[in-house]
């Protein structure tokens, strides 16, 4: 609860001033109920039935308690998201650096990048993969050099992709 909250909820519960609310809420260190006794103590609190008083303060503090552990879960939960999507954004981007994307022509390699900047060009440049696929049909090779089954699953598929284009090119010559 904000502080002008707290300081209408007492002027309202009193009956005084909001100077004399701020002025009350201040020397009790902002605490509601605190303040609202300490205004009856000195006879400046309008009289009100006090059953009624602390029932209605107790229900406006237990609903701003929840409100906040509700709005706490909610930050927390999506806090713990964004945490998990970096951490596994991290994990990729590691995994791209630490694979390389290698092209090769006749035996000799041309070039060989980490796999995330061909993967990131695909997405910057569109005519990437377009230069890859023509590029098999001029002989060149692809392969990953890294760690893992999946690098060599992907460099079994590309090498077949390299023999299709082999076999295409001899058919139509």
């Amino acid at each position: 609860m904000e502080n002008l909250e707290k300081v209408e909820l007492v002027r309202e519960k009193c009956g005084v001033s909001y100077e004399v609310a701020r002025e009350a809420l201040e020397a009790c260190g902002y605490e509601v109920l605190d303040a609202i006794i300490m205004l009856e103590r000195e006879g400046k609190a309008a009289k009100v039935e006090e059953p009624e008083l602390v029932v209605e303060i107790a229900e406006a503090l237990e609903d701003e308690e929840r409100s906040e552990e509700r709005s706490e879960r909610t930050e927390s939960k999506a806090a713990s998201a964004w945490n998990k999507f970096c951490a596994k954004c991290k994990e990729l981007a590691h995994s791209g650096m630490d694979t390389t994307f290698v092209a090769e022509r006749k035996g000799e390699r041309i070039i060989a990048l980490p796999v995330l900047f061909v993967i990131l060009g695909m997405f910057i440049w569109g005519a990437t993969l377009w230069l890859l696929v023509i590029g098999l049909f001029f002989g060149f090779r692809y392969s990953l050099e890294g760690k893992g089954a999946l690098v060599s699953d992907i460099n079994d598929a590309m090498g077949k992709a390299a023999d299709v284009a082999d076999d295409i090119k001899e058919s139509v010559a």
